[in-house]
């Protein structure tokens, strides 16, 4: 699976498909544990499972070089690792998902609650559209250099 000068892009690539591998090499196992009496599974449980070791084995050796790799390596045009990034990025997607469910209940600009009592926001919705929008674009525009340094970088052994 490595050996060559692998980017890291490859290797999360590589990580995603060995991931669902091994859920189907799961599900195959899963699927001949049980056998008529007499007869024989078109694949053997026991070699499955000698297969599914191996791939969890594979994708533990894989997931600690991107880690290592992420940890080492300073984003493309930034000061911060990539690592710091990725959690940066995920961070951004946090709070823009709970800035986005701020005025879901909202009906119109007054809502009333079930005692028909008048109900007025305490957030200048706009300011929030604001806020969302920016955080959109800081979360874009890291994203994007993750990208970039995902297939610029060489995954380390």
């Amino acid at each position: 699976m490595g050996g060559y000068n692998m980017k890291l892009g490859e290797a999360l690539s590589n990580l995603k498909k060995e991931k669902s591998r091994l859920a189907r090499l799961i599900s195959l196992r899963k699927d001949n544990v049980y056998v008529e009496e007499g007869k024989k599974t078109k694949f053997n449980p026991k070699e499955l499972s000698k297969e599914i070791d191996k791939k969890i084995g594979d994708i533990k050796k894989l997931k600690i070089q991107i880690q290592k790799t992420n940890l080492n390596t300073k984003l493309i045009g930034e000061d911060i690792l990539l690592g710091e990034a990725i959690i940066e990025v995920n961070d951004l997607r946090s709070k823009l998902s709970s800035l986005s469910d701020l005025f879901e209940k909202k009906r119109s600009w007054l809502y009333r609650d079930k005692d028909e009592k008048e109900m007025i926001t305490q957030l200048d919705e706009l300011e929030i559209e604001d806020e969302i929008e920016k955080l959109e674009i800081e979360k874009i525009q890291l994203d994007n250099k993750i990208q970039v340094t995902n297939w610029t970088t060489k995954l380390i052994d």
